[in-house]
């Protein structure tokens, strides 16, 4: 899930007319390099003022784009109207800003308020104005928890799953049962990560959970969704998507303020199959994707071989989508499956996973107007290997993209060129374990946590400065199948 800061500087506060802004980890101390700032400003400052969350979708004028360094640091001239500083991280633990010597502190959970200067995740609004040292409210700051879900109809477990795990050490602690449900195979969790939503995939249902300050589990209510939903994602102003493998199906629900889904908004329902595989015969949803600000809705279809683009109209409270006016999906070329998808942390390049080809497809992408244009295809595989395999989960984290290799049972590590996008395979490193079907990084540590559905085991691995990955513990739990960090 992408973590969208915006830092607000009014210009009659600063009597220089530099504006720096440093990035830092805040639990680590580390500059965070190469992360994309855009200076802009929004064409109406009443509609920010009155309703913050609807400017998400307001028209931004960009006078400048520029990246920190590798101190973390951007220096901007200062526009003489009202400016914002569009700061775009993946960072799931806290941030520290320092701008003009303002030091701020944030979390994905918090609003932070420090004179006139605000720091947001979108979404949250309000904050108490003293609160500085802010960190989850529901771990310990040397702690990140874990969510998994498993398949539970032929296997010993018992639904999802939660380990904590320390950030420094990688030691994870034993596995607690949360909730007993019947094959959750994916999960999300909402921005403050104090809600949780799992699919059934048997059970054709999306159920809610909350996560309370002392770690209790609760059931909110479920809802039901097409045939065999396989994935699910959480976007701005409470909305909640859900993507059914069964019959290719897209569902959106509003949330309540407590996290309980609320009324269903939308139902697209895919046609087009391409028909070129068995696996294609019918359409075949396998995710839903919100992109930053929830500005797009992207949908990867593997029975049609296409990527689906909605866009959301309507109001906030009663927002649905419907398909994007001028590009309404992307067509892969025939026979590849597309399965999962990520975006860069420039927000300039869009990976397509295709499971049935074991390739990704890298596109160029028009953040405003939601266009993606062709780069390449590269394999996902060694050269030499010709065993049979399918690509599962694909992850970019600042210049390495990382995907999933099932049959091949390894994490292939790419890097990315920064301008064009193009990918360069540097390694398979073997995941330990059999077909990792998911897989994912602890945001802000340098650690990976691979799901191995057929060997019983999350495989943990160290992730080193250049991204390589070195193994490190194994845990076992039944039927693993995806990895939430909140």
């Amino acid at each position: 899930m992408w973590l969208t800061l915006i830092v607000t500087a009014f210009a009659t506060q600063f009597a220089a007319q530099v504006v720096t802004l440093t990035v830092r980890n805040n639990d680590t101390g580390e500059p965070m390099a190469d992360v994309r700032v855009d200076q802009c400003r929004f064409i109406s400052l009443l509609a920010v003022s009155a309703n913050p969350l609807k400017a998400a979708f307001s028209p931004f004028d960009f006078p400048t784009t520029q990246r920190t360094d590798a101190t973390g640091k951007v220096v901007f001239w200062r526009h003489p109207d009202d400016t914002e500083y569009q700061i775009y991280s993946n960072a799931r633990s806290a941030l520290h800003f320092d701008l003009n010597g303002r030091s701020i502190v944030s979390h994905v959970n918090r609003t932070v308020f420090v004179n006139k200067m605000h720091v947001f995740g979108l979404g949250v609004w309000q904050e108490d104005p003293k609160q500085r040292d802010v960190r989850s409210f529901w771990t310990h700051k040397d702690e990140q928890i874990a969510y998994i879900g498993t398949y539970t109809g032929n296997s010993d477990s018992k639904g999802i799953y939660r380990i904590r795990m320390d950030k420094n050490t990688g030691f994870a602690s034993a596995l607690e049962l949360v909730a007993e449900m019947e094959n959750p195979s994916f999960l999300a969790s909402n921005w403050t990560g104090d809600r949780l939503y799992a699919v059934s995939e048997s059970a054709n249902k999306i159920v809610a959970y909350s996560a309370d300050e002392d770690g209790t589990f609760t059931l909110l209510n479920e809802a039901k969704t097409g045939a065999g939903p396989c994935h699910v994602a959480t976007g701005a102003g409470n909305t909640l998507a859900v993507a059914d493998y069964g019959d290719g199906s897209v569902l959106m629900w509003q949330c309540e303020n407590d996290g309980r889904i609320g009324e269903q908004t939308s139902l697209m329902q895919n046609t087009h199959a391409s028909k070129v595989t068995n696996s294609q015969q019918q359409p075949r949803a396998h995710q839903v994707t919100f992109t930053p600000f929830s500005a797009f809705m992207l949908v990867t279809d593997l029975g049609a071989d296409r990527v689906y683009v909605y866009e959301p109209v309507g109001e906030q409270s009663s927002r649905r989508i419907v398909p994007h006016s001028i590009a309404p999906w992307i067509d892969l070329p025939p026979g590849r499956g597309p399965r999962h998808l990520s975006v860069s942390p420039c927000l300039n390049n869009l990976y397509v996973l295709n499971e049935l080809s074991n390739t990704i497809c890298v596109y160029d992408y028009d953040l405003k107007k939601g266009l993606f244009t062709f780069v390449e295809e590269v394999s996902t595989l060694p050269p030499d290997f010709d065993g049979r395999s399918s690509a599962a989960e694909i992850v970019v984290r600042n210049d390495m993209v990382y995907t999933s290799n099932r049959g091949h049972d390894s994490i292939a590590r790419f890097q990315r060129d920064r301008k064009t996008g193009r990918l360069t395979l540097l390694d398979c490193t073997p995941c330990g374990g059999k077909w990792p079907r998911h897989f994912a990084l602890m945001p802000g540590f340098p650690w990976m946590l691979v799901a191995n559905q057929h060997s019983n085991n999350i495989a943990l691995f160290r992730v080193a400065k250049d991204g390589a990955l070195t193994p490190h513990a194994s845990l076992d739990i039944n039927a693993p199948v995806c990895v939430l960090f909140p």
